[in-house]
């Protein structure tokens, strides 16, 4: 009966070949999986690197647009100032000087008639 529990040393040789095997296997799976997460994170950083650059890029193209706008902003508002100093008065500024002439007129037409009505009495009295 012994011999019927005995393995016989063919499966026994299979065995181990099987077992070595599965061992050789696992050891060349986890270099895999350990090589996979090298790449990943060697990826990942890179990445990440050149998202940082295209942020700094991005963001000093931006700044330097932003300040050559304002350059051109104050360009613009010199330019208006200075040419708001050559253009005649608008409308609205020219009623407001229509109305001050008005008000001249009203008086010199006062001050005319005062002097139209002396000088008819200066006249009715010579005629007198």
């Amino acid at each position: 009966m012994s011999e019927a529990n005995s393995t016989p040393p063919a499966v026994d040789q299979v065995f181990d070949r099987l077992s070595k095997a599965s061992e050789r296997l696992a050891r060349a799976t986890e270099e895999q999986v350990r090589q996979f997460e090298q790449r990943t994170k060697a990826m990942a950083d890179r990445a990440e690197a050149a998202t940082e650059r295209l942020i700094d890029n991005l963001d000093r193209e931006v700044r330097t647009q932003i300040a050559e706008l304002r350059k051109e902003i104050e360009q613009l508002m010199t330019r208006v100032g200075e040419a708001a100093g050559r253009v005649p008065p608008k409308k609205a500024t020219a009623k407001k000087t229509t109305a001050k002439k008005t008000t001249a007129k009203k008086a010199t037409a006062k001050k005319a008639t005062a002097k139209k009505a002396t000088t008819k009495k200066a006249t009715a009295k010579k005629t007198a």
